[in-house]
């Protein structure tokens, strides 16, 4: 058998959200007791109308925060320095930088489970598995399309039921329902309990299930295809393939993906046939001394001319490359050289871009006009061709131009 108490609160229907934000003025005005909303939708301002203080979610918020700012800092502080101290490249034990991530979970941790039960648990005062509001055909209209004013009594105490009723009605409201505080308890409501008692039921059933089934069954790997995938050695057999080999060979003709292969391989035959590209710019020029500097100069010296550093200390012979025979041959000879390589000198086309090599090749085709440039380079250096200055286009028109009047073709009357 139920126990009913006194009356718990007055409920009072509007159609509305305009229509309760009107009423609740009108309400406060002569009600003294607690005031409450219940919306379909969140509408905003309405807590300041109803004279709802700030939550102290937030702070529980802050305060967890700040714990869990304390326990992470701390508990690796406690590690590192006395508990497990690890000696390695020469770093302190206090090392706070590195603990910055560990600090920043356990804050954001602790925080979220103040947030959570915090609105839960102090907020909103849960589980309230009884609550009398749940069984009001108003909830019915709250949960669609109706909006909700309450005056509800205080916390152990009962509302003035006639008082509540004359102060909703005369705010517009309709439907008046009263609530009633009861201590019965439905079936429906511990279905709530039920649900949890079965979830926790499965949780232990399945670790005692697991824990058996790890006995039996120690190894017990999830995937087994990844560990022991199918793997082909370079120089091993392959059954697939009709050769019984694994490796294959290229398709005829295919040439690797930015790659373009080199016909002409003989020195002579790209002197012949290798035409340069690349023009012979400033830019050009610039490129091919750097190039030149770092890779050609030691052996040929600055000026192409055979005599670098490493022919008087270690017995090698550069060649001059202002003879005759090389100021002669084509563009193409000294760039398949550096390419290739030629007698003791090594082949560099791995380690210089083939662009590169062509503003190598201009250069020293400058260096060995340099060294014996004819009259006509010599004209030009000594008397230099005038800069060329653009011409100023003007834009004539029919109309005739305007005079500027002196003071002598001035007339007086």
């Amino acid at each position: 058998m139920s126990k009913t108490q006194g009356a718990q609160a007055v409920i009072a229907l509007f159609n509305s959200a305009q229509e309760l934000v009107d009423a609740i003025p009108k309400v406060r005005a002569t009600w003294h007791g607690k005031l409450e909303a219940y919306t379909p939708y969140p509408v905003h301002g309405i807590e300041k109308l109803l004279g709802i203080k700030t939550s102290w979610v937030g702070w529980i918020v802050l305060g967890m925060g700040l714990t869990g700012l304390c326990f992470g800092f701390g508990l690796q502080t406690w590690i590192f320095n006395f508990a497990y101290p690890l000696e390695f490249g020469g770093k302190p034990h206090f090392g706070w930088p590195a603990f910055i991530p560990v600090t920043f979970e356990t804050t954001v941790l602790f925080s979220a489970f103040g947030a959570v039960f915090g609105m839960l648990l102090v907020a909103n005062r849960f589980p309230h598995l009884s609550h009398p509001f749940l069984k009001t055909e108003a909830m019915k209209g709250i949960t669609r399309d109706r909006f909700a004013l309450v005056c509800e009594a205080p916390r152990g105490g009962s509302v003035d039921e006639a008082e509540a009723r004359a102060v909703l009605e005369a705010a517009g409201g309709q439907n008046l329902e009263v609530v009633y505080e009861t201590d019965e308890i439905g079936s429906g409501e511990l279905l709530p309990i039920k649900g949890v008692l079965l979830v926790l039921l499965i949780c232990v059933g399945a670790g005692f299930g697991m824990r058996e089934v790890i006995r039996w069954f120690p190894v017990l790997p999830p995937m087994v295809n990844l560990d022991n995938t199918f793997r082909q050695n370079a120089q091993g057999q392959n059954a697939v393939f009709k050769d019984g080999f694994g490796m294959r060979t290229p398709v005829v003709g295919t040439v690797a993906r930015g790659f373009l292969p080199d016909l002409i391989t003989d020195n002579e035959t790209a002197g012949l046939y290798k035409v340069n590209p690349v023009r012979s710019t400033m830019e050009s020029m610039t490129r091919g001394k750097a190039l030149y500097e770092n890779y050609c100069l030691v052996c040929h010296g600055p000026v192409a001319d055979g005599k670098g550093l490493i022919g008087p200390n270690y017995g090698g012979l550069p060649a001059n490359l202002h003879s005759q025979r090389v100021r002669e041959i084509g563009d193409g000879y000294i760039w398949s050289v550096i390419t290739h390589g030629r007698n003791t000198m090594g082949a560099y086309g791995k380690d210089i871009a083939d662009t590169d090599r062509w503003h190598i090749v201009n250069y020293v085709r400058a260096l060995q006009r340099a060294q014996d440039a004819p009259d006509e380079d010599l004209i030009l250096a000594k008397y230099p061709p005038a800069p060329v200055v653009p011409m100023k286009l003007e834009l004539r028109t029919n109309q005739p131009a305007e005079t500027e009047t002196t003071p002598a073709q001035e007339t007086h009357p």
